[in-house]
């Protein structure tokens, strides 16, 4: 016989005889099995004992039996369940006799049964074992006994007398008493008249829940109460029923929730104040939730000059408050774009490194920051207007159809009055440019309008211009845009009718296209200056009784509206020059000292310190301007207050431009053209 699946083998010397015996046993389980074969005419015995196994309902045992050859063929065997150990009575039992043959293995299978319906490893009294109540699984032999008048440990004993219910006792106070049954089943002193009491330790009022109560003779100790025990935190005064609820991971109020009313710690959040985003986490000192940021905010300051540095107070925030703020400070110049930390020094008298040094000498030509200055031309010559199109290229016309221009590279001014392509009645020695812009777009090529109502344009290498169109009007300025794709020249001109002003777009190839008077009129100007069609400007007005004028273009509309700067800014004359720095900054200036600002959304005036018309303007910053005049000075705005900067002696000064505050040109009468730095 294989002992593959054998539990238990009963064996004694050399044998040829064998029984495989098979024990099952159903409705409980044995804690042990007593196994025993005997030879019936000798009355010989073998046992061996084998623990249960299976389900608590039942379940199987093999047994190998290997009788000696001594013994009879007749073999009884025995099976004996027990409930605990193979000791004492036993639950059930069978039994069969066998007769065994020599080189053969027997069969035989033996049942055992008995009822244990609670399961508890206790077989009920009826059915042979020891648990007084099969029903209820915490009633048998060896169970607690409990003060509720059952035998819980099936001893036959009732609770009075195992349990001395009745009996006196004294508590931990000493008061005396009777032993009696609690309401957990288990036996309590309990003394008549007492002060019954539960641990308080935190004193806020509520007993501890957890705690068993405690009977007191007289008064009750601190760290005892005689109020509800329903504290479930008693280390925490601020745990208790009723308490206010906090964002500090704790039951504050002990309804069985934490945190109720506040966001989940660990939701995602965003910082309103830095527009960060983060995870909600309770704050344990306030209370309350707070917003754990995920990443540092970066402090932000506003750039209002465009040059990559910012100042002022700083916002911190993990997104761009809005438009021109940037993350590097310590511009020292706000309104200047040429001055910010480690910028390169120019010849403009600033500090334009935030080193707190304007530059050494060497940075101006021949060492020395100074206005140079020439006549173009003859001491008769007046020029009307001039135009920069990069650091070194300068156009400037005016009367006797000069045109005078600088290439980059070059220090000499080349002089032409020849005529223009055909157009009506040629460009003569007569013909009076007033205007002119240069391209930078295309190689400084400059587009000119006169007096007499010419337009025309010309490349700096070229000796003569081609004239367009004849409009018979004057022009003024000229702004040339391609923020549409193509070049499109803005201008402001005079008109034929008294009291009016005309503003035109032209392509440069064709005719101008004027404003319809009748649906957009206008009061007359002077000039016209913008960085896009959003953003720009024709100043003008009437020179007689004081009324300053303007207008912005509206391009959804096509039309000019009137800024009613007239309305707004007291004190102000015709305005003449204007010139636009970005979206959110222009200066305007004219007659009688008048100078304004427009800081993107409403214009002011500015202090000037004397009365004398301005002519031109042209600006880099809030902080950087500049301004001539009719009487031959030239001002510089600081963002403070203008100052005088030069002055030519008995020349009115007509134009300004520059490419930046190293590169100034002045055109004015008396063949004059000045330019900063020497």
């Amino acid at each position: 016989m294989s002992d593959e699946g054998v539990d238990a083998v009963l064996e004694e010397g050399n044998t040829c005889k064998a029984v495989q015996l098979s024990i099952v046993y159903s409705g409980f389980r044995p804690g042990c099995v007593l196994v025993v074969a005997r030879d019936v005419n000798r009355g010989l015995e073998l046992s061996t004992e084998v623990a249960g196994k299976g389900e608590p309902t039942g379940g199987s045992l093999v047994v190998g039996v290997f009788p000696p050859d001594s013994w009879s063929d007749t073999v009884e065997l025995v099976a004996q369940a027990y409930e605990r150990t193979c000791a004492g009575e036993s639950v059930v039992s069978n039994s069969e006799r066998i007769t065994l043959a020599r080189g053969q293995t027997a069969t035989t299978t033996l049942r055992l049964l008995a009822t244990d319906a609670d399961q508890d490893g206790y077989v009920d009294v009826l059915s042979g074992g020891t648990d007084c109540q099969d029903s209820e699984p915490s009633m048998y032999p060896g169970a607690t006994e409990r003060c509720n008048d059952v035998d819980d440990n099936c001893n036959g004993q009732p609770d009075a007398v195992e349990l001395s219910l009745g009996q006196g006792c004294t508590n931990a106070q000493n008061c005396a008493g009777t032993f009696r049954c609690g309401s957990n089943g288990e036996v309590v002193c309990t003394i008549p008249n007492a002060i019954v009491a539960t641990p308080d330790l935190d004193q806020d009022g509520h007993g501890d829940k957890n705690a068993r109560p405690v009977e007191f003779c007289t008064d009750i100790p601190a760290g005892y109460t005689t109020n509800a025990a329903d504290d479930c935190d008693d280390t925490r005064a601020g745990v208790r029923p009723g308490a206010l609820e906090r964002c500090n991971d704790l039951d504050d109020n002990c309804d069985g929730n934490l945190n109720e009313g506040f966001p989940t710690p660990g939701s995602a959040c965003t910082d309103a104040a830095t527009q960060c985003g983060g995870q909600y986490a309770c704050d344990t000192i306030t209370g309350d939730a707070v917003c754990q940021l995920m990443q540092p905010p970066s402090s932000w300051v506003l750039d209002a000059d465009i040059d990559g540095y910012g100042s002022g107070t700083a916002i911190q925030s993990c997104f761009s408050p809005g438009t021109g703020y940037v993350t590097q400070a310590g511009d020292c110049n706000e309104g200047n774009p040429f001055t910010y930390p480690g910028a390169p020094e120019l010849c403009d008298l600033e500090d334009n490194d935030c080193d707190t040094q304007p530059e050494a000498a060497a940075v101006c030509p021949n060492g020395a920051p100074a206005w140079s200055e020439q006549t173009v031309g003859s001491g008769s010559q007046v020029w009307n207007s001039v135009s920069t199109w990069t650091a070194g290229g300068v156009w400037a016309v005016g009367e006797n159809n000069r045109r005078a221009v600088v290439s980059p590279g070059s220090t000499t001014f080349n002089v032409t009055t020849a005529g223009c392509g055909n157009v009506g009645t040629n460009a003569s020695n007569s013909t009076a440019w007033s205007s002119v812009w240069s391209d930078p777009a295309n190689s400084g090529r400059a587009w000119f309008g006169s007096l007499g109502g010419r337009q025309a344009w010309q490349f700096p290498t070229a000796s003569g211009c081609t004239e367009v169109t004849l409009t018979g009007v004057a022009t003024y300025g000229m702004v040339g845009l391609r923020d549409t794709g193509s070049l499109l020249i803005y201008g402001a001109s005079d008109s034929s009718i008294s009291g009016e002003g005309l503003a035109f777009i032209w392509t440069g190839v064709d005719t101008v296209t004027f404003n319809n008077t009748s649906t957009n009129p206008i009061l007359p100007v002077y000039d016209v200056h913008g960085v896009s069609r959003d953003t720009l400007f024709l100043v003008g007005g009437y020179d007689s009784t004081p009324s300053p004028r303007a207008y912005r273009y509206d391009p959804a509309n096509n039309l000019w509206v009137n800024e009613n700067i007239q309305h707004s800014v007291s004190g102000v004359a015709r305005l003449v020059g204007v010139w636009v720095v970005n979206t959110k900054l222009a200066f305007a200036v004219g007659d009688s000292g008048s100078a304004v600002r427009w800081n993107g959304t409403t214009w002011s005036k500015l202090t000037f310190p004397n009365t004398h018309n301005l002519t031109s303007v042209v600006a880099f910053g809030a902080s950087s301007a500049y301004a001539t005049c009719a009487s031959g000075h030239i001002y510089r705005y600081n963002g403070q207050s203008w100052q005088q900067i030069h002055a030519v002696s008995g020349a009115r000064l007509n134009d300004i431009a520059g490419t930046s505050p190293e590169d100034l040109w002045v055109v004015g009468d008396g063949g004059r053209i000045l330019h900063w730095p020497r």
